[in-house]
């Protein structure tokens, strides 16, 4: 009787083969002998808690690894080969991410109703959340990919605060900053908008222009926000800066005080722009989502006069063009995933098809780099309406 080996899930990764049947259980197979792990295979054993499987089959192939190893040279192998590793192995990070969202959210939460109630609270949750959301980061930076549409119709400012939280670390590491200076960071963003559960309902969540009094309210958020983290909740100076500054512009023409560039706190400029770029990723009760790709292209073209240059310059390459998650349709009218880019060339991501050039949908995992695939290029980017896909999907 053939001897069965256990394989942990978390070593699982799309394409793999194995020349004998792999089980979930004694009596449940996963695939036969010879049929290609997919996906979704791995995601559904992760969504049910399944830890391993069994085999008493050999490894035949990394199918996605020949694919993308047969579309390009040597030059460039290394890179690409990165990413298609970083993304396989992103993507069995979901469930840590999810749980460390949900704890971030309950305890932000939390401290959000004290601040409306004016009640003191203590950081030791706090800083549990953050030194989670660090470590996380640390462990993959595209970890935030997966926070897209995490906790929507919840309470939006709680949410957001731990949203931009990511993004502000994720411009903190690229910035090399010390384990201090990202807590400290991060104790900032997480309660950025304090101040606006101290605003009427009405206006926070209308869903038609705000009048100009209603605009002048809103604009007193910052200092509300400033004033009670540190009274009720002894935050240190430079993190509550963070609240009051994050909405001046780089230009002098921001509030509440007009403040203009390096008079703005470093991490204010920082948790600008990952307030401004989250925001835009979101759902709003007067508008709908951006793209990865639009709200990245918002923030450029009006990132000379808002933000602080070289920070923006520092989030773009990290983040790229094409974002990580950007839906594309290429010039050949097939339609793929942006799963990472090299630096240098921006322009020219690393993609997972969804769809082929006739528009019929891909089950086997197929990688192009077009780096190396010079007739193809992205002729334009599409929101998952377009797409005619849900994103959480086609990760």
């Amino acid at each position: 009787m053939p001897v069965m080996r256990k394989i942990p899930v978390e070593e699982l990764r799309p394409g793999m083969r194995f020349d004998k049947p792999v089980y979930i259980d004694s009596s449940n197979m996963l695939v036969g002998a010879n049929v290609t792990i997919k996906e979704a295979d791995i995601k559904r054993l992760m969504k049910w808690g399944i830890a391993a499987i069994e085999t008493a089959g050999n490894l035949v192939s990394r199918e996605s690894d020949m694919r993308l190893m047969a579309r390009i040279d040597s030059s460039t192998a290394l890179d690409a080969k990165k990413i298609l590793d970083d993304y396989s192995n992103l993507l069995l990070k979901r469930k840590n991410l999810i749980d460390v969202h949900r704890d971030a959210c309950r305890v932000v939460g939390d401290v959000y109703a004290a601040v409306k109630s004016d009640e003191m609270f203590t950081l030791d949750s706090l800083e549990a959340v953050v030194k989670n959301i660090i470590s996380l980061m640390e462990q993959d930076g595209n970890i935030f990919l997966f926070l897209y549409g995490l906790e929507e119709g919840r309470n939006y400012f709680v949410v957001h605060s731990v949203n931009v939280t990511f993004y502000a670390i994720l411009i903190g590491m690229a910035l090399k900053y010390t384990p201090d200076k990202l807590k400290e960071l991060g104790m900032g963003t997480v309660l950025i908008d304090a101040g606006m559960v101290k605003m009427p309902a009405y206006i926070a969540y209308k869903q038609s222009n705000l009048s100009d009094h209603e605009m002048n309210l809103i604009k007193t958020h910052p200092l509300h926000g400033y004033k009670l983290i540190k009274q009720l909740g002894k935050v240190k100076e430079r993190s509550a800066l963070v609240s009051l500054q994050h909405h001046e512009q780089y230009d002098g023409k921001g509030y509440p005080r007009g403040m203009n560039g390096g008079q703005i706190d470093e991490y204010a400029r920082i948790a600008s722009i990952a307030d401004s770029y989250e925001a835009q990723i979101s759902n709003r009760s007067y508008r709908q989502k951006q793209s990865f790709y639009h709200a990245m292209k918002n923030l450029l073209s009006s990132g000379v006069n808002k933000f602080d240059p070289v920070i923006l310059r520092v989030f773009l390459s990290r983040m790229s063009v094409y974002p990580i998650g950007s839906i594309v349709e290429l010039n050949d009218s097939s339609i793929g995933l942006v799963i990472g880019s090299v630096p240098k060339k921006p322009l020219r991501p690393i993609i997972k098809l969804i769809f082929d050039n006739e528009h019929k949908r891909l089950n086997d995992l197929i990688i192009l780099n077009l780096l190396e695939e010079t007739a193809l290029y992205v002729s334009r980017v599409l929101d998952e309406k377009e797409a005619g896909v849900n994103l959480l999907d086609v990760l």
